[in-house]
């Protein structure tokens, strides 16, 4: 079939699924057209001006229905252009994996349930390649870095307030149906750092592993995966996967703190440490991954969880256990990720055993050293006052201080109260 009506209807579908510009827009009328005429170009640009925001497929195809262009290209004699691909994703939901998940059918749809415009969502999703030229302020995040334990660099990527906002409607609305593996604890509704580390109470061995960059080492296609297993087309899948993920600004003066591990990372759309939607987007893709760890450790008899990027293994069995830390980072490595050996421990019988802070030989309790470094912050702002212990720069340096006075209480009552009664003196 190649009728005018047809060409125009199948046409406006690819070009209401693509970008709205004329790079994109002229691209996808070469990729898809046979007999391509040598003034597509100017219906591009004539689309264009009609509608400088995008609008819905039925009006851009009623538009190409009356362009004298198009009715000159299927006029008696002429060599007809036709669309030799049809695009599919036009076509609903087939089959959501929960009920619950809000239907996004199309763009329109999505950016009305996002409450913004569609110019808005594309440029939100930055779907284009990143104009360096552009000044920092029509950026959509914020850097700043922060000092880890070995003295390296991290970069903290965080949104802008409208950006941040739809990631948290995101993970709020759709990740929080993704699946995320038993073993997952961090970022779980009624799990945290004490469940996870109860999984290896009074064990004779325990074995600590790190993820090396993990939230950068979660690349835009396993994202793209954790929407479409949602049950959404590729097309809203890659919009929400554009809004999730990040490719850092390379002209950016910090990048060049960091080092070239980590900027290569950086350079590539990637979970952005600082979005509210990296945790639950990191579990869903670590789903896997935490599978076959689990399946390892069932078959050697051992217990596993993981902690955000901490893994643990326990177990009571007396052998060599140095050929585990191979296992471990082979199968990693197979998932696209790798491990941060410097960081592996093998606590063995006798030994103190601590997880996440969380100290494990008998019961769950406070790390003493956790304890001891809290309770000298809290004098010292007591002393003297909020700001000179706030080395980190939190935006609320009390809220945080609670936080961690509430995570000593749930291990250690008795320790945290002594805390709150400090707390309790800030002015």
């Amino acid at each position: 079939m190649n009728t005018k009506g047809f060409f125009c209807r199948h046409l406006a579908i690819w070009f209401y699924e693509e970008t709205w510009h004329f790079t994109t827009l002229l691209a996808i009328f070469i990729d898809v057209v046979e007999n391509l005429p040598s003034d597509a170009d100017l219906l591009v640009h004539e689309t264009l001006l009609e509608f400088p925001d995008k609008t819905s497929a039925e009006n851009i195809a009623a538009f190409l229905s009356r362009s004298q262009r198009v009715l000159h290209w299927f006029s008696d004699g002429a060599d007809k252009p036709a669309i030799i691909r049809i695009n599919l994703q036009q076509s609903p939901v087939v089959k959501l994996v929960n009920s619950k998940l809000p239907e996004l059918n199309s763009i329109g749809d999505l950016a009305g349930w996002l409450g913004i415009s569609i110019g808005q969502l594309d440029w939100l999703a930055d779907l284009k390649r990143y104009d360096s030229s552009r000044p920092e302020r029509f950026n959509h995040y914020h850097y700043r870095t922060t000092e880890k334990r070995d003295g390296r660099l991290r970069l903290i990527e965080s949104p802008k307030r409208l950006l941040k906002s739809i990631q948290r409607q995101i993970s709020d609305d759709i990740l929080i149906y993704a699946p995320v593996h038993n073993a997952a604890h961090g970022f779980c509704k009624g799990r945290n750092c004490q469940s996870h580390a109860s999984n290896h109470i009074g064990k004779n061995y325990l074995f600590l592993f790190d993820l090396a960059h993990c939230f950068q080492s979660v690349h835009w296609l396993q994202v793209f995966r954790v929407f479409t297993q949602l049950g959404y087309t590729r097309t809203i899948a890659r919009y929400l996967t554009s809004l999730a993920t990040h490719r850092a600004y390379s002209n950016h003066v910090l990048l060049d703190r960091l080092d070239v591990d980590q900027r290569i990372r950086l350079r590539q759309r990637h979970l952005p440490q600082g979005a509210p939607s990296s945790p639950a987007l990191s579990n869903a893709v670590l789903s896997r991954l935490d599978k076959r760890l689990n399946g390892l450790a069932k078959s050697l008899r051992l217990d596993y969880s993981r902690y955000a990027d901490d893994l643990a293994f326990s177990g009571n069995e007396h052998r060599d256990w140095r050929f585990l830390e191979s296992l471990v980072g082979a199968i990693c490595n197979e998932e696209g990720f790798a491990l941060n050996y410097r960081k592996t421990r093998l606590v063995r019988p006798g030994q103190r055993q601590k997880i996440t802070g969380v100290v494990v030989n008998q019961k769950t309790n406070i790390d003493r050293r956790y304890y001891d470094s809290l309770k000298a912050v809290l004098t010292n702002c007591l002393r003297n006052d909020l700001d000179s212990q706030n080395r980190f720069n939190h935006s609320d340096f009390r809220a945080h201080l609670r936080g961690r006075i509430q995570h000593v209480k749930s291990l250690n009552e008795s320790k945290g109260t002594k805390l709150e009664k400090i707390f309790e003196q800030f002015p």
